[in-house]
């Protein structure tokens, strides 16, 4: 399925600009992974779901006419509920075979863990599944979250198991489509004077970074690096203390926590991808980074203290959405503030399906 001209030209710009293709999360394989058995040959206990391959038209659960975007509609169709539960359910899948091959004690349970990967990923691959260009903004996001989630869960898997699951062809070419669908969605968002770029972009910049990563493709990585280089723009200073927020993501109103925590997710994972795979942070990239970190934190702790936030009471921020203090504490182990929050959750800031599940064993430093 081809690119559209503009982000076909976009690319060979930016394959063209020095970026690597690394993966931001090193080989670390445990000792049962030169044990584990040919898992092509297993069978997978779990009937693979359905690939979907139909329009992505997903109502959105927000009331359109509410300005903040923070207030439920209660009329998202029973279609759209179904489709949504459906994506959920294969991207949450996958996680749980990550999470089994990392909890297996035998040879033979990481092996089905992989087998379990492999054949679930091959059946969507086949199928073609998520490349409808019958979308909606809902639906187009459902693809970025779907292609996220799909593309961390191999990474992680790949680092901590020695290279496993190898991408079939079929699946190779499945991810890049999906990549340029993605490029494709959301390269308009991109233009100058785009008013609501915000963490959806982030959360594609990290998709399609994600997948250069694992099919060695920098000109993926420098799309996702751009994006970042838009977001690190838009972290304003607050005249009242020593913080940053995003604007789009305060203006969510009693959810403006919750979406700041939610968009650091993102923006630290393609902090990492551009100090491995360039160009790198500079010291205003990291004080900016940092400074959010502070607002994050204390939306959480003492949000009476964030004049920005108006009083508006906060919606509680779930630990999974937390996940950013894991890559945080890993380059700033320093920070005061997010060491208090990473204390206050008891570490158990991980599990997210989004991401392929615990991330923590990534991170082996972290208590």
């Amino acid at each position: 399925m081809p690119l559209k001209l503009s982000a076909l030209s976009t690319l060979l710009v930016l394959a063209a600009s020095g970026v690597q293709a690394q993966s931001i999360w090193p080989p670390q394989p445990s000792a049962l992974s030169a044990e584990v058995g040919d898992y092509r040959a297993a069978s997978c206990p779990k009937p693979v779901l359905k690939p979907y391959t139909g329009p992505l038209l997903i109502d959105s659960k927000y009331d359109q006419s509410d300005a903040s975007k923070s207030t439920l509609s209660g009329k998202q169709s029973k279609q759209s509920k179904e489709l949504h539960a459906h994506l959920t359910a294969f991207n949450q899948r996958l996680a749980q075979f990550a999470d089994y091959y990392l909890a297996a004690s035998k040879p033979q349970q990481a092996t089905v863990a992989l087998a379990c990967l492999d054949q679930w990923l091959q059946a969507w691959a086949v199928a073609g599944a998520l490349e409808s260009r019958e979308t909606n903004k809902t639906g187009i996001a459902a693809r970025k979250w779907s292609l996220a989630a799909i593309a961390s869960t191999l990474l992680k898997t790949q680092a901590l198991s020695g290279g496993q699951p190898q991408l079939s062809p079929q699946q190779e070419q499945w991810l890049a489509r999906l990549a340029e669908l993605v490029i494709e969605d959301y390269s308009p968002r991109q233009q100058p004077g785009f008013a609501y770029f915000n963490n959806h972009d982030y959360w594609a910049a990290w998709a399609v970074a994600a997948t250069g990563m694992l099919l060695e493709r920098p000109a993926y990585i420098a799309w996702g690096e751009r994006n970042f280089r838009l977001a690190l723009a838009q972290i304003t200073p607050s005249t009242q203390g020593d913080y940053a927020y995003l604007p789009n993501e305060l203006a969510r109103g009693r959810l403006a926590a919750n979406y700041t925590h939610y968009a650091l997710v993102p923006l630290m994972l393609l902090a990492e991808s551009s100090q491995r795979n360039g160009p790198g942070l500079s010291a205003a990239d990291a004080a900016k980074l940092q400074q959010l970190a502070n607002f994050a934190v204390r939306s959480v702790l003492d949000a009476d203290a964030l004049s920005e936030l108006q009083g508006k009471e906060q919606e509680a921020v779930p630990a999974h959405k937390m996940t950013w203090l894991l890559p945080f504490l890993s380059r700033y182990p320093q920070h005061t503030l997010a060491r208090q929050l990473y204390q206050d959750e008891d570490g158990a800031v991980d599990a997210y399906g989004q991401l392929g599940g615990r991330l923590k064993p990534l991170y082996p430093n972290l208590p």
